[in-house]
């Protein structure tokens, strides 16, 4: 019954309560906001599916589709690298390295395979694959890996030069990739990308590439050899790598059999196509034994996120650091001490060379082309050139008991923390100091160093001097240095042993150049370089340049940062003239010897003399270019037979560093080390010492304190730092017993 009121009565539903009505304005106002949520849902559901739509129809007549024949005539442009005078030191690619050909010139192999390593369904699809594209995104999401571009997109990429990983460029890469399948046939379009697609070792180009890889023209391919180039293309700058090699091959071959491009008789007798050598890496007759200067450019211009492609697609110029008098004379030096190992085919040297103020890398030889690797670059055990870093982490740990006058027990074969250690020909002495210890490389006393700072300590004043903490090898592979690896992963554990102390674990002479140039540099720390800068093919634009700051090493405070370096370089002051490879003029200099033993042979498998003047550092490694083997040498042996003796650090490689030192710095001033307050520590009364309670530390705890017994001693109440200057002290000390004979390293 209608009481003639304003409300009417509705059903009872979710929300109104029982007995109760809904207003009819309520009702209207209601209907209103879902009548407008509606209509938004409409247009956003148009927009969604309309504006793709839209901008796709927009994108499509505002691109363009890149020429094929432009994009061929930019890629003839060479890579020139310079000396640090401006002289050429050699032009990567050039007309001959990219050679256009026809569809009809590419055999269906090429064509096959490329279309199994990068789009199986190019034949068919317009232009970019939504399956692909999923798939992608899927990978991405989950943490896996894979692209979804297409040939086409490919194509546009390498064209435009966009590598940008954004949204708006793929989006725009995917259109005119569609707009060039209705604009070019796919004969033209696959043609365009065989012909324009870098395939590594300077080749851009199908044509360029059988001829750099197996010296064939592209017509005379084979399913194999076109199944490795094809898989080339995803990683260009991985090409020199022969596990990359292998596993591209596998999947194309794959590929290529589950698209029915091979029969299975053919997968099950196909063999992988080996290369041959790689002509620009070896040089050619215009590069010689400086190879591997081309190399490390590259490799150090990589590392900044400079492709080659990308260099060589900007025609770049690249000014390196390299000084051809220098270049010289470390080539010179080495061919002169190794021609009289000629009896030894498979021995080879390792020099590097830098201005320690600057980080410029001034003199770089790898090897005399003989192997495929750099010699520079391959990790090998220091020896006791590694002792320098204990040197520095004892200074910083503990610099009013460890320094140049701290006596310890430098007698042979001793019981260190569960070790027996032992010194080369039983030198050493039951007291010594750390200066003389330097000197006659005497093991016992920086084994027993180590332990009492911890191996963690001694690790990071290495990683600070320069030692990556993760080292890249010449072959492309890398790890985790100077700890232990996992032998099911490879991955470092961080457990470190204390044969670090004495060079247990693999360094590059690169890296030992890097380290010793910090101490030179008086703790500054400067990142050593190859590459000064680099230029476009006009050399208007400048693409990169070195800038980086020098930097403390050892401590923020620059005067303990300073003796600290300093400390390590009175330390080595006599090691050169000791060992019989003192430098020209009495010039002042630091070196280290060091040598590596070749299992339990008695005969050594590396040796090593790094050492510096204030204005030049050069690490110098000398070792079996193949594998780890004794090593033997011919030009001379103060302390035993003239030919066949067994190399230490004092013999080869210091002979070669001695006249590279001596060659470079000829008309060059004599200067002294920098005058910087050194750490001595007083030295103690002897002692009987006990064991310390391990051999390892791993890098997630702090070093603990040791229990190993010191010798003892009243706590100095001088400075920490005394009055104390290279070359001697304002005041005297007692001095303990001395033997300065050439220390084995």
């Amino acid at each position: 019954m209608d009481d003639g009121g304003d409300y009417r009565g509705t059903p009872v539903r979710p929300g109104n309560p029982p007995g109760r009505t809904v207003p009819r304005h309520v009702r209207r106002k209601r209907k209103r906001v879902w009548r407008r949520v509606r209509r938004t849902l409409y247009w956003l559901i148009g927009l969604a599916v309309l504006g793709p739509v839209a901008a796709f129809v927009i994108t499509y007549f505002l691109v363009d589709v890149p020429d094929p024949n432009a994009l061929a005539a930019s890629l003839n442009q060479p890579v020139t690298l310079y000396y640090a005078d401006g002289s050429t030191l050699y032009a990567k690619g050039d007309a001959q390295s990219h050679q256009v050909v026809t569809w009809a010139q590419i055999p269906q192999s090429m064509k096959n395979a490329q279309m199994a390593a990068e789009d199986e369904t190019f034949m068919t699809n317009n232009g970019f694959d939504l399956k692909a594209i999923a798939r992608t995104v899927w990978n991405q999401a989950t943490g896996g890996t894979g692209g979804g571009s297409t040939i086409g997109q490919q194509y546009v990429k390498n064209a435009t030069g966009n590598d940008a990983p954004t949204l708006t460029r793929k989006f725009t890469e995917m259109v005119q990739s569609y707009k060039m399948t209705r604009t070019y046939s796919k004969e033209d379009i696959l043609t365009a990308y065989l012909n324009t697609v870098y395939f590594g070792r300077g080749a851009y180009g199908v044509q360029a590439a059988a001829h750099a890889y197996f010296n064939e023209d592209v017509g005379r391919l084979t399913n194999e050899q076109a199944a490795l180039l094809a898989g080339l293309v995803q990683a260009p700058g991985q090409a020199g790598s022969s596990d990359y090699q292998h596993r591209r091959y596998t999947y194309v071959m794959g590929r290529l059999l589950a698209n029915h491009w091979i029969t299975q008789a053919e997968f099950d007798s196909a063999q992988f196509p080996e290369p041959v050598a790689d002509a620009a890496k070896n040089g050619g007759s215009n590069l010689s034994d400086r190879q591997f200067i081309v190399s490390e450019a590259f490799a150090e211009l990589a590392r900044q996120g400079f492709s080659e492609q990308q260099l060589t697609a900007s025609g770049a110029r690249i000014y390196t650091t390299i000084q051809p008098p220098a270049q010289t004379a470390a080539e010179q030096s080495v061919a002169k001490i190794m021609a009289a190992d000629k009896d030894y085919p498979d021995e080879g040297s390792a020099l590097v060379s830098a201005n320690p103020a600057t980080g410029e890398i001034i003199a770089y030889y790898g090897g005399d082309g003989s192997t495929s690797y750099d010699l520079a670059t391959t990790p090998q055990q220091p020896g006791s050139s590694f002792k320098p870093y204990v040197l520095a982490a004892g200074l910083r740990a503990d610099p009013q008991h460890i320094g140049l006058d701290t006596v310890y027990d430098g007698s042979d074969n001793q019981t260190i923390a569960g070790q027996l250690v032992h010194n080369s020909d039983g030198e050493g002495s039951p007291r010594i100091t750390v200066k003389d210890a330097m000197t006659q490389s005497v093991n016992t006393v920086f084994y027993r160093m180590g332990a009492e700072v911890g191996v963690q300590a001694v690790r990071q004043a290495a990683w600070d001097a320069g030692i990556p903490t993760k080292i890249t090898t010449s072959l492309g592979g890398s790890f985790d240095s100077l700890q232990n690896d996992d032998p099911a992963t490879g991955a470092g554990t961080g457990t470190t042993e204390l044969g670090i102390a004495i060079g247990q674990y693999p360094v590059r002479p690169l890296d030992q150049a890097q380290g010793y140039a910090t101490f030179a540099g008086n703790g500054m720390y400067v990142p050593l370089h190859i590459v000064s800068r680099v230029t476009d093919d006009s050399g208007g634009q400048q693409l990169y340049e070195f800038d980086t700051a020098p930097k403390p090493a050892f401590s923020p405070d620059s005067a303990t940062n300073a003796a600290i370096a300093g400390t390590v370089t009175a330390s080595l002051s006599d090691v050169a003239t000791s060992s019989g490879d003192s430098l020209s003029g009495s010039r002042p200099n630091a070196a280290k010897t060091g040598t590596a033993q070749f299992e339990d042979t008695g005969h050594n498998s590396e040796a090593w003399m790094v050492g510096y003047t204030p204005q030049v550092v050069t690490a110098v490694w000398f070792g079996n270019e193949k594998q780890p083997a004794p090593i033997y040498g011919n030009y001379h042996n103060g302390h035993g037979k003239e030919r066949g003796y067994d190399v230490y650090g004092r013999e080869e490689p210091g002979y070669i560093w001695q006249a590279y030192m001596d060659a470079y710095l000829d008309g060059k001033p004599v200067r002294a080390f920098p005058q910087v307050p050194l750490i001595t520590a007083p030295p103690p009364a002897p002692t009987t010492t006990t064991e310390p309670p391990s051999t390892t530390e791993t890098p997630t705890t702090e070093p603990p304190s040791t229990s190993l017994a010191r010798p003892s001693f009243t706590r100095p109440t001088v400075p920490t730092i005394p009055t104390c200057y290279f070359g001697g002290c304002d005041s005297t000390s007692p001095a303990p017993t001395s033997r300065h004979r050439p220390g084995h390293g």
